[in-house]
């Protein structure tokens, strides 16, 4: 029995997945940031806030480009480090 390849791993369906991530990063940005200033923040950890919404879907885009099925492994990868850096 052969298996299927994980749908990451074909480009033409890993493309889609990170050009969806990339058109919907700017919409999390400014989501993010209006959320974040209707709560209350100021203005700077509103921005910050919304940076980092930003990057992580920016993030989650290159690992899926680069790695495919394996960017789970980015994942685990970064919970070690926090957990090391927290730990300090």
């Amino acid at each position: 029995m052969s298996e299927e390849p994980h749908p990451l791993d074909d480009p033409e369906k890993s493309w889609r997945v990170v050009k969806a991530l990339l058109i919907t990063a700017p919409f999390l940005f400014v989501g993010s940031y209006i959320l974040a200033w209707l709560q209350g923040a100021q203005t700077q950890h509103s921005l910050l806030i919304a940076a980092v919404a930003l990057g992580m879907c920016l993030g989650a885009a290159g690992v899926i480009h680069f790695m495919g099925s394996k960017s789970w492994i980015a994942l685990v990868m970064l919970k070690v480090v926090l957990m090391l850096v927290a730990r300090k």
